[in-house]
C-alpha cells in the first residue's frame, strides 16, 4: 500500500458524509494540544484516484480543531484506498482510538457488520433482507444473530463480543431518526436508557426522543409519561402489575413467538371462563 506525507491547504481537504457527530469537548482539548505543542500526528486523507480531491478518512476532530484555530494548512498521510477501505478504516480508527459513547458504538459496529455482510454473504442469519419484515423492524441492521461477525469484529477491534453484541443489538432496534434526534441528548451515553428506547415501537422511540431532546423529560420512562404513553406518575393498577412487567419481555419476542403466546393466551382464556380453575 502506497502512502505519503505532506502539508495541505484545510479547505483542499474534502470531508464526506461521516459516521460520527464532531464533539465539542473532543475539539476543544485537540485545540488546546494544538495551541501547545502543535500538530504531532498527521491527518489521514485519500482520494478515489489520481487527480480527484483529497478526502478525510480520519482526524476530522483534529481538522475542525486546526480550522477554529485559524490555520491554513495541516500535515496529512495519503493512503491508497478504495471508499469501502476508507469507511471500514474511520470505524476501525474510531472505536480503537475515541471513548465511543454508546449511541456511537452501537452505529460504528452496525456500519462495520453492514460491511461484513457485504463482504463475507454466506454469513448471513436474519432472513430475507428485502422483506417486510425486515424493512420493519430492522430500519439499521439486522445483526443480533451473527456470531461469526461478532467473533470477527471482537478480534479485530479488541471490543468484548458480549460489548459488540449489545452494540449491534441497539443497531437493529433504534430507527434512523430516533437516532438523529437522540444525538447529543443524555440517552446517547447511557446504555440502559437506549436499550430501553429501542424496545420500543418505532413510532413511540421518535415520541419518546423528541421528548427528551425537547427537555421535556430526562428519561425514556418519564418521557413515555409526558408523551401520554402510559398513567401520569407511571401509576398502575395493582392487578396489572404483572403485565407492566411482562412488557418487556414481550417487546423482545419474535413474530413466531407472538403468536405461540397468543396460542397460550386464548387457552388460558378458555379454561378461566370455563371454570377449569
Amino acid at each position: 500500500m502506497q502512502s505519503n506525507e505532506y502539508s495541505i491547504a484545510l479547505d483542499d481537504i474534502i470531508v464526506a458524509e461521516r459516521l460520527r457527530v464532531v464533539s465539542e469537548p473532543h475539539v476543544a482539548m485537540i485545540m488546546a494540544s494544538l495551541s501547545e505543542v502543535g500538530q504531532i500526528n498527521a491527518i489521514a486523507v485519500a482520494r478515489n484516484s489520481p487527480g480527484e480531491g483529497v478526502i478525510l478518512v480520519d482526524g476530522e476532530h483534529r481538522l475542525e480543531a486546526a480550522r477554529r484555530l485559524g490555520w491554513d494548512t495541516v500535515r496529512v498521510y495519503e493512503r491508497d484506498l478504495t471508499p469501502a477501505e476508507r469507511e471500514k478504516n474511520e470505524i476501525h480508527a474510531n472505536i480503537i482510538q475515541n471513548e465511543l459513547n454508546p449511541l456511537d458504538r452501537a452505529i460504528f459496529l452496525g456500519r462495520l457488520g453492514e460491511i461484513f455482510e457485504r463482504e463475507n454473504p454466506g454469513a448471513r442469519n436474519g432472513g430475507d433482507r428485502k422483506s417486510r419484515k425486515y424493512i420493519e423492524k430492522n430500519q439499521f441492521a439486522n445483526l443480533a444473530n451473527w456470531s461469526e461477525f461478532s467473533k470477527e469484529a471482537s478480534r479485530r477491534t479488541g471490543v468484548s463480543a458480549r460489548t459488540i453484541y449489545r452494540a449491534r443489538d441497539l443497531a437493529a432496534k433504534l430507527s434512523r431518526d430516533a437516532i438523529d434526534i437522540i444525538r447529543g441528548t443524555p440517552l446517547a451515553d447511557n446504555q440502559s436508557q437506549l436499550q430501553a428506547l429501542a424496545d420500543l415501537p418505532a413510532q413511540e422511540q421518535l415520541t419518546v426522543a423528541r421528548a427528551v431532546a425537547e427537555g421535556k423529560a430526562p428519561n425514556v420512562a418519564k418521557a413515555r409519561v409526558v408523551a401520554g404513553l402510559v398513567p401520569a406518575g407511571g401509576a398502575v393498577r395493582e392487578e396489572d402489575g404483572p403485565l407492566v412487567k411482562l412488557e418487556a419481555q414481550i417487546m423482545r419476542l419474535s413474530l413466531q413467538q407472538l403468536r405461540a403466546l397468543r396460542e397460550l393466551v386464548d387457552r388460558r382464556i378458555v379454561a378461566k371462563e370455563g371454570g377449569a380453575e
